[in-house]
């Protein structure tokens, strides 16, 4: 604790005073005094011995960085920095998405929990490729999360960049976020389409899991659009044919789609002579399910020349629903 010492110094002899007064005001400026403090402040790179001192942290060339006092409080017993919004805690370390972060000393303090509100500003090492932790000074992996809740997807944080995170309590929310016109959350639609299969037996039903969900609670959505294709995907030259009915034709090279349906209306009145193939589907929030009916495993008994479904086509669908946490860019 600083102290004062008072000590009196020489006053002249009383006679050459006019007044009291005059004796007075040089006895005052006679005394002497001396405040002893000790050290205060320590100004270098490494903590000081004595935890009593406020440590001014400076770096290897001298420069002023920032303002500790040591904290006997429970669970800490270590050097702690003034309150900051911000920490810059270096490069990164990790992999493979684990990213970490260390702080020297640690922040606040090695045995202290993660502070709700902190930002903690780093440059990643690596890209990320799916979903991120992130670890601070070795106090727990905590998921990176952007859109509040959502996890990341691949390339959300890019090796050299500079990333910023805010911790909220639960998650690591990441506050520096690209904005990709491309992510998920800014979708106004959200899609599927399938993978090319055969062309099923008649009558037999035909599913294609779409699985569309909301982005972030995963609830199922029901699409509002679908649309079932025959592709044809037999190699050779294209197949021509004619209506023989209407004298319209046309030319069905490999790779070209027709949708189904048109086949649909077609395969009723006022042509029930053609025998062209019915396709319904039905759809939920899982799948689209597609029928189809013809006879003899030929696609088209009315037309010349007549397609074979099981071995020149395929069939495929795809499928629509709107994005409910759509945000216009």
């Amino acid at each position: 604790m600083p102290t004062i010492d008072i000590s009196a110094g020489l006053l002249p002899p009383p006679t050459c005073y006019a007044s009291e007064q005059e004796r007075l005001d040089a006895y005052a400026a006679a005394l002497i005094g001396n405040l002893n403090t000790g050290a205060e402040w320590a100004y270098q790179p490494t903590a000081p011995g004595p935890v009593g001192l406020y440590w001014f942290r400076s770096d290897a060339s001298g420069r002023p960085v920032e303002i500790f006092k040591y904290s006997s409080a429970a669970g800490d017993s270590d050097w702690v920095r003034m309150q900051s919004e911000v920490v810059f805690a270096g490069t990164s370390t990790g992999a493979a998405s684990a990213y970490a972060v260390s702080n020297s000393p640690p922040y606040p303090s090695a045995a202290s929990a993660y502070r709700t509100g902190q930002v903690y500003t780093f440059i990643a090492n690596h890209v990320n490729t799916g979903a991120s932790t992130l670890n601070v000074d070795g106090k727990g992996a905590k998921t990176i999360t952007k859109d509040a809740t959502a996890p990341l997807v691949a390339n959300d944080i890019l090796a050299g960049q500079i990333v910023s995170v805010v911790y909220d309590g639960v998650n690591f929310q990441l506050l520096t976020q690209k904005r990709d016109l491309s992510r998920q959350s800014l979708r106004e639609f959200l899609w599927y389409d399938s993978p090319l299969v055969p062309v099923p037996a008649a009558g037999v039903l035909q599913a294609f899991p779409h699985n569309l969900k909301n982005p972030v609670t995963l609830a199922p959505l029901m699409p509002f659009s679908v649309r079932a294709v025959l592709v044809r995907t037999v190699a050779g030259p294209p197949a021509g044919f004619t209506n023989t009915v209407s004298g319209f034709g046309w030319v069905w090279p490999q790779g070209n789609e027709i949708d189904c349906l048109n086949f649909s209306a077609l395969g009723g009145a006022p042509f029930p002579a053609l025998d062209l193939p019915a396709f319904k589907y039905l759809v939920d929030n899982a799948n689209v399910y597609v029928q189809a009916t013809y006879q003899n495993g030929i696609i088209f008994p009315g037309m010349l020349p007549v397609l074979n479904p099981m071995t020149d086509y395929s069939m495929k669908v795809y499928v629509t629903a709107l994005n409910p946490l759509y945000l216009p860019p």
